[in-house]
């Protein structure tokens, strides 16, 4: 009798004429896994996106490390990105100033933080020059790009003049105003549309203070390294100047991205073993309804073994189609989520994910085949065991008893 427990599991697994309620909640229990693997793996790769993006977009844009003067003064640009260079993990520096500014469109006002920055250099330490041209800063020196959030806020466009208040001490009286071009309206998806102001550093430096002193930009080679590495340079560089790095104004999101990926697992774990619960109940069921064929076949030879192997075959069965359907369902889900949330919010007339609340306005995606193989083998092998003592239970039944009542 070595393949009855296959040839038994296959056909109770297949059976459609038995009791009715049996089959309605064998079908149930795999519906449910089903969509308890598929969510898993819809939301994984969705928190995945939103980690490659952080990576990819907002952590290419903004600088790795920072190094800022203590005190006001001139500051020997050159020499200092000479000495940082010499840092093994450092592929960048460029200069830069930065002051707070009031930008003023007729009754539209709103606070922006103007950053000053040397076309050339730039593209050492960002990525900004694949959203805007920065070329045109360079020949245009006077004029600003403006993130698209912000632009939309103060109703600008590229071409309009926008004026600028810089304040120039503490006193409330003592600002300095101009009036600026808009070279372009920068859209990078990301948060930094709500205050991305950049001008040239020439023309950032004449608005600000005077003796407002230069700072420098570095981009390093692991971003993740970025704290060890500007304890590294404050070691060296600490006495004149402060050294930052990026996870002191994106560490906390990128903190929550991460435990909001491990709390959204551990709930959504609990989803499926309520599914794998409904499986075993099911189980107990079909071993309640298979009693008679259980003693039949007992008293025709076959073992408790065999009895045990035909339903852990049956709940393999079970397991294997609803983790097979899931994870394909979630795999096309992971592919379109984006596209059917844009077509949701362009049906709505609604944006869902709004970059002054979230780090990016859409809805990101990203596909990990490990992670695929994990929840599916996670929900597969949970299944297995939970089939374990309904298989149990039906081995023990003693042949006699149960024809009694059969």
């Amino acid at each position: 009798m070595r393949g009855l427990p296959w040839h038994i599991g296959l056909r109770y697994s297949m059976d459609r004429s038995g009791n009715q309620l049996v089959s309605f909640l064998s079908r149930l229990s795999m519906v449910g896994l089903i969509l308890g693997v598929a969510l898993l793996v819809v939301v994984l790769s969705v928190m995945n996106g939103f980690d490659q993006e952080m990576r990819s977009r907002i952590l290419a844009l903004v600088p790795h490390i920072t190094l800022q003067p203590w005190q006001s003064g001139a500051m020997d640009a050159d020499s200092l990105q000479s000495e940082v260079a010499t840092h093994p993990a450092v592929t960048g520096s460029a200069p830069f100033l930065q002051g707070n500014v009031l930008l003023i469109k007729g009754a539209a006002v709103e606070p922006a933080l103007l950053l000053g920055i040397d076309p050339a250099a730039e593209a050492t330490v960002s990525s900004l020059n694949t959203f805007v041209d920065l070329d045109r800063l360079r020949a245009a020196p006077d004029g600003l790009i403006l993130g698209s959030a912000l632009a939309a806020k103060l109703d600008v466009t590229e071409g309009d003049r926008l004026s600028l208040a810089v304040p120039q001490s503490d006193q409330a009286r003592d600002v300095r105003f101009a009036r600026l071009p808009i070279l372009a309206v920068v859209a990078t998806g990301t948060e930094l549309d709500q205050q991305l102001l950049v001008g040239s550093v020439s023309k950032v430096q004449s608005l600000l203070p005077d003796g407002e002193p230069l700072s420098l930009r570095v981009s390093i080679d692991d971003v993740f390294a970025a704290p060890r590495i500007a304890w590294e340079l404050a070691s060296v560089h600490g006495r004149e100047y402060i050294v930052r790095d990026w996870t002191q104004q994106f560490g906390n999101m990128y903190h929550a991205i991460q435990m909001s990926r491990k709390l959204v697992v551990v709930m959504l774990l609990a989803v499926v073993a309520v599914a794998i619960f409904n499986i075993v109940s099911t189980l107990v069921m079909v071993v309640n309804d298979k009693s008679a064929d259980i003693a039949i076949l007992r008293s025709q030879g076959a073992s408790r073994g065999d009895i045990l192997r035909s339903f852990l075959v049956y709940g393999a069965v079970i397991a294997g189609v609803g983790t097979s359907i899931g994870g394909g369902l979630g795999v096309v889900l992971s592919l379109v989520i984006g596209d059917l949330v844009a077509a949701l919010e362009h049906a709505l007339g609604l944006q869902l994910l709004q970059s002054d609340v979230y780090p990016i306005n859409y809805l990101p995606s990203a596909l990990r085949w490990g992670d695929i193989l994990g929840v599916c083998g996670t929900a597969y092998g949970m299944s297995l065991i939970a089939t374990l003592y309904p298989a149990w239970r039906a081995s023990r039944q003693p042949p006699a008893e149960a024809l009694r009542h059969g």
